[in-house]
C-alpha cells in the first residue's frame, strides 16, 4: 500500500539524515581537534577550520531537523491536548499537521528564488557556492511535509497518533 511504502521510505531517510548530521558532527570534531593541537604543537591555526565548521554545522542542524521532526524531537503541548478528549485530539492533530504543511509549503515556495539567488555567490575560504550549503534545508522541509502528509492519511484511516515520551514523562514520584 503507498501510505506503508511512504513510511519505509521516509524511515529510510530519517536514518540517511541522520548518518549524514552524525558524519558532519564527526568531521567539526576532528577539524576542531586538529586546531587545538595545531595551536599547542605549533603554535599556529589552521585558517580553514572556522568557516568549514560553521558550514558543518549548517548542515547539521538541516539534516537533523528532519530526523528531529520524525523522532518526535519537536516540541508538544501534549498537556493541554491531552485534556481535548479523543475528538479534539484528532482534531488538533489535523490543525497541526496543516500549520506544518502550509509553514514547510512557504519555505519551499521560496526555495526555488532562494536557491537561484545564492548561485554565484560564494562562501568564502570554503569556496563553495552558497545554495550548497541551503540545499539540505529545504530537502528537510520535502521531508517533512511529506511526512505530516502521511500522518494526515494515517488519522483518516483511523491510525493512532505516534506519541513519544521523554525521560520527564516516565519520572515518578517518590513515596
Amino acid at each position: 500500500m503507498l501510505i506503508d511504502r511512504t513510511e519505509y521510505l521516509l524511515g529510510v531517510c530519517e536514518r540517511i539524515f541522520h548518518s549524514l548530521a552524525n558524519t558532519c558532527l564527526i568531521i567539526m570534531l576532528v577539524i576542531n581537534m586538529l586546531q587545538i593541537s595545531s595551536r599547542a604543537i605549533f603554535d599556529k591555526g589552521i585558517a580553514l577550520v572556522f568557516p568549514w565548521t560553521v558550514f558543518f554545522f549548517c548542515w547539521s542542524v538541516f539534516f537533523g531537523f528532519f530526523v528531529l521532526y520524525r523522532q518526535g524531537g519537536d516540541i508538544t503541548v501534549d498537556f493541554f491536548v491531552d485534556r481535548f478528549g479523543q475528538v479534539g485530539q484528532l482534531i488538533s492533530r489535523h490543525f497541526v499537521n496543516l500549520i506544518t504543511i502550509i509553514l514547510m509549503g512557504v519555505m519551499l515556495w521560496h526555495g526555488p528564488q532562494t536557491l537561484l539567488q545564492q548561485i554565484g555567490d560564494e562562501i568564502e575560504i570554503v569556496e563553495l557556492d552558497r545554495w550548497v550549503q541551503t540545499f539540505p534545508l529545504f530537502l528537510s522541509c520535502v521531508l517533512v511535509m511529506v511526512n505530516m502528509l502521511l500522518d494526515t492519511c494515517k488519522a483518516f484511516r483511523g491510525e493512532p497518533e505516534i506519541r513519544f515520551t521523554t525521560s520527564i514523562d516516565t519520572l515518578q514520584e517518590d513515596p
